[in-house]
């Protein structure tokens, strides 16, 4: 068992882990969807990227909620975050195509870049001040 505490009033959220094996299936289906995402266009990214901020502004107030039961946040610097997270969602759908473009470099070769290539998913560990894991979670295909 695994408890949230409401650091304001003490209030304890239990939730149970996810087992061994559930967390190898979660692992491989990742695996698994990476190989298809990987080879998806940036507009189709973008796409994706509004649709998240979208539903992170419709749930602005329920993740609040979650933040400030799990966090002990206010609820207006919670809805603060949500909103955030929204920006920097349509944030990365106007510019993530730019930002992974190849890079030339000047060199004496007659082609030199640096390119980004998608190498597989990524485990992000989220501060205790971050939008909770348990309430929403997006996957960024790059």
């Amino acid at each position: 068992m695994i408890a949230s505490i409401n650091p304001w009033t003490g209030a304890v959220s239990p939730f149970e882990p996810h087992s061994e094996s559930g967390t190898g299936r979660r692992i491989a289906l990742s695996a698994q969807t990476f190989l298809h995402y990987r080879k998806t266009c940036f507009s189709q990214r973008a796409v994706w990227l509004q649709r998240a901020a979208e539903i992170v502004e419709s749930e602005k107030r329920r993740l609040a909620e979650i933040m400030t039961a799990e966090m002990g946040k206010t609820v207006v610097s919670a809805e603060a975050e949500a909103a955030k997270c929204a920006t920097v969602c349509r944030y990365y759908a106007a510019n993530g195509a730019a930002a992974l473009a190849d890079e030339p470099i000047a060199t004496h070769a007659p082609r030199c870049f640096v390119r980004y290539e998608p190498l597989g998913p990524v485990l992000a560990v989220m501060p205790w001040n971050f939008l909770s894991g348990r309430c929403f979670a997006l996957r960024l295909p790059r």
